[in-house]
């Protein structure tokens, strides 16, 4: 079994903590013996700002946040231009007894803003 979200239109962030990503969530069912592959794709983010900026993503469940994380930063302090720099975040999540709520999240580093202004997806593929 797959499930799948996707956003649309743009998105943006300036939280320096962790904050949902609007439209990636999923409901996952319950289970014993087995996990699902939750993987989080974000093809085209950018970050704003003057101090290395950059994003960084994850994911909760039950609001509880993994300690997995993707994240990406420029290599230039305050960058002329902001490349595009895709991020992909792949976590094994334990089935339990009871639906649990898969969310992304995401905060900009270093005070930065991060945009995502093409469709980003959320999966989970279930053993």
């Amino acid at each position: 079994m797959a499930l799948y979200a996707q956003t649309s239109g743009t998105q943006q962030t300036n939280s320096g903590t962790f904050v949902p990503i609007p439209g990636l969530t999923l409901t996952i069912p319950e289970g014993v013996d087995a996990s699902a592959l939750v993987i989080l794709n974000v093809p085209m983010p950018y970050a704003e700002g003057n101090n290395y900026p950059g994003g960084t993503f994850g994911i909760t469940v039950n609001g509880t946040a993994s300690p997995v994380i993707a994240s990406f930063t420029y290599n230039d302090q305050n960058p002329g231009s902001t490349g595009r720099i895709p991020t992909t975040l792949v976590v094994s999540v334990p089935l339990v007894n009871a639906t649990q709520t898969v969310a992304a999240v995401w905060y900009g580093v270093r005070g930065s803003t991060v945009i995502i202004d093409t469709p980003a997806s959320l999966s989970a593929i279930l053993d």
